[in-house]
This record gives structure tokens, C-alpha cells and sequence, in this order.
């Protein structure tokens, strides 16, 4: 029996205006298996968390708010920030560090529904979907016939980033005779993308010889606009680009002159620079291009797995151990962190 409420954290926007769940299942089943820790949902949705929401919370599970150092500020009991994904650029990490905050992400939970999501657009944009589907609903059948696609079959696809989600979107991509895989990663050898049957090339010989250019690297100071115009000048004129990972990851103004323009053939975007993308954005006046709310993988699976595994996660941190696949690593070793681990051993009795 736990001597002390354990309180989990949840960001507001799980609800809907009604106080609902938004999702069928977040895994909060997982936190019955163990007496004493409080899931509650905060009361309120800012696009920033105040140091308020955060008094008195031991693990934060977070969908969309940011975490600043503002947010932080006088916050001493919380020890663990679990996000529901795997970005965590909207988390001043630096800042989490130094309050003695470990901040965990759920890169199981998103691997497959966004893997899908890739092969999803690869194919709509390999058969002209939503252009002919515009087509038809527009009274133009005739015209809607006249587009041929151009299959994924003997064609090359490359990726910016190889991680979990860009692997298994290459595995199932081998079932459509894709003719050659492509690698752009600094952090990868020949060796370890050659043994998953692709080969390791620079960034420009990947966009000189994709016939798909997939971006799934996280957003860094170093990946901040990567591609730009030079970089889409390279593509070839019937080449297109996916980007489901971050939008400032790809200059929007470059991408919007070469959709226009017709430097590339076309373009799915889920991600973009500002969100929610502008009403008056001309991304939205372009035949070329797919554009979804940075939500093409969200699936009832996707959301089960993301509050299962950060729900485990505050359920270790409640029994005085870290959670897993913390992305700021330095704070494990930390005495105030330490202390909080203690503090939770201390207060779990059998």
C-alpha cells in the first residue's frame, strides 16, 4: 500500500470541451495495477503550461502544450515529463534538466501508424488521388483520367533520417518492388543501413537521385530549414516530397515557389512551419500538394500505445525508478533528481 498519492499530470487538450476523452483508450488502465497514484486531467489548455498547472503534479503526461523555463518556474515536486511521441522540441530540455526534470518519449507507439502514414502518401501521391478526387467532385470525370500516375515499383526512395518510423516505412515499402533505398543520416555507417538493404549517401546525391524524398529526422538547430531552395533545385522535375516529421525542418516559402513553380512534381505535407497551417496559406491553392493537421497517424492503436508506455513510465518513476528512452540522459545522474527517485521509494510500501 503507497503511504503517499502518487499524482499523475495529463494535459487538458485529452478532452473535449465537455470534459470527454478524445480518444477511445490512453493506457490509463496501466496505472490501476498499483494503489495510491491519482490521474488527473488539468483543468485548463494553454498553448504553454504555467508553473500553477504543474504545483503539486509527481509526472506530467503532455500531448500538445510547451514546457518552458517559465513554465517551470518555483515547480519542485514534478520529476518526469512523459510526451505523447517522439518530438519533443515544443520541451526546453535545458531547463528541465536543471529543475532535476526527466523528460521521456514513446517512440514504440508511433513507429507503425507512422510508417503507414508514409507508405499512405507515397501511394496518393503515386496515383494522383486527391487531385482526382477534386476532379470528379468538380464535374470534371474526363479530365480526372487524363493524370497517369507514376508507381513506387523499380523507383528510388529516399529518406532524410533513419530511425524507427523511416525503417519500417522502407520494410513495408519493399512490398511495392521499390528498385532502390536511399539513406541520408550522419549518425549511421555504410554497414548498419547496408544490412536493412539501403545504401548511405550525401544529402545532395539523395535528392539528385530520389524519385521520393521522405524527411523523418528530428527538428535541431542543425536541421532547421535543411531544405531550401538550393536543396529542391536538386530534386528531379517529376520527384516528390514527404514530410511527415517537423514543418521548419523544410523552408515553406522555397517549398511553396517549387510547387508552383513545378521545380518537383508534387508534395504531402502533415507538418508545417506555423501551426495550425494558415487559412490564407498558398500551400492550400496548389493541385500539387496534400496537406493533413499533423495528424495522418493518429489512430486509436497510436494513442492506446502512447499513453501505455507513458503511463508506464510515471508508474516506474512511482516506485523510484527512471523511465525509459529519457532524452536528456544528464539528468539521471543528477542529486536532485536522484533525491525525487528516493523520495518515491521512501513513500512505496508493499
Amino acid at each position: 500500500m503507497r503511504s503517499e498519492v502518487f499524482r499523475v499530470g495529463l494535459s487538458a487538450d485529452f478532452l473535449d470541451d465537455s470534459r470527454q476523452l478524445v480518444f477511445p483508450d490512453i493506457g490509463l488502465s496501466v496505472l490501476d495495477s498499483e494503489p495510491g497514484i491519482e490521474p488527473r486531467f488539468l483543468n485548463e489548455y494553454y498553448p504553454e503550461y504555467t508553473p500553477g498547472q504543474l504545483q503539486g503534479i509527481d509526472v506530467l503526461i503532455s500531448l500538445k502544450p510547451r514546457v518552458s523555463a517559465a513554465s517551470l518556474a518555483g515547480v519542485e515536486r514534478l520529476c518526469a515529463i512523459g510526451r505523447c511521441g517522439v518530438g519533443y522540441d515544443n520541451v526546453d530540455i535545458h531547463a528541465c534538466t536543471g529543475r532535476d526534470i526527466a523528460v521521456y518519449i514513446t517512440p514504440a507507439g508511433v513507429t507503425r501508424p507512422m510508417a503507414e502514414s508514409i507508405v499512405l502518401f507515397v501511394l496518393a501521391l503515386s496515383h494522383n488521388l486527391v487531385r482526382k478526387d477534386r476532379l470528379v467532385r468538380q464535374g470534371r470525370w474526363a479530365e480526372s483520367t487524363q493524370p497517369l500516375g507514376r508507381e513506387p515499383r523499380g523507383r528510388t526512395i529516399g529518406t532524410i533520417g533513419f530511425g524507427n518510423i523511416a525503417k519500417e516505412a522502407f520494410r513495408l515499402l519493399t512490398n511495392f518492388d521499390v528498385g532502390r533505398f536511399l539513406v541520408f543520416d550522419p549518425f549511421l555507417t555504410a554497414e548498419q543501413t547496408r544490412a536493412l538493404n539501403a545504401e548511405l549517401v550525401s544529402l545532395e546525391d539523395l535528392l539528385r537521385r530520389s524519385d521520393y524524398v521522405l524527411v523523418n529526422c528530428p527538428l535541431t538547430a542543425a536541421t532547421r530549414h535543411l531544405i531550401g531552395a538550393h536543396e529542391l533545385r536538386l530534386m528531379k522535375p517529376e520527384a516528390v516530397l514527404i514530410n511527415t516529421a517537423r514543418g521548419p525542418i523544410v523552408e515553406e516559402a522555397a517549398l511553396i515557389q517549387a510547387l508552383s513553380e513545378r521545380w518537383i512534381r508534387a508534395a504531402a505535407l502533415d507538418v508545417f512551419e506555423k501551426e495550425p497551417l494558415d487559412p490564407d496559406s498558398p500551400l492550400l491553392l496548389l493541385d500539387n500538394v496534400i496537406v493533413t493537421s499533423h495528424s495522418v497517424g493518429w489512430t486509436e492503436e497510436l494513442f492506446r500505445d502512447l499513453g501505455r508506455i507513458d503511463c508506464e513510465g510515471a508508474l516506474a518513476v512511482s516506485r523510484g525508478q527512471p523511465p525509459a528512452n529519457v532524452v536528456n540522459p544528464d539528468v539521471l545522474s543528477r542529486p536532485g533528481f536522484q533525491r525525487k527517485l528516493d523520495r518515491y521509494r521512501g513513500h512505496a510500501t508493499q
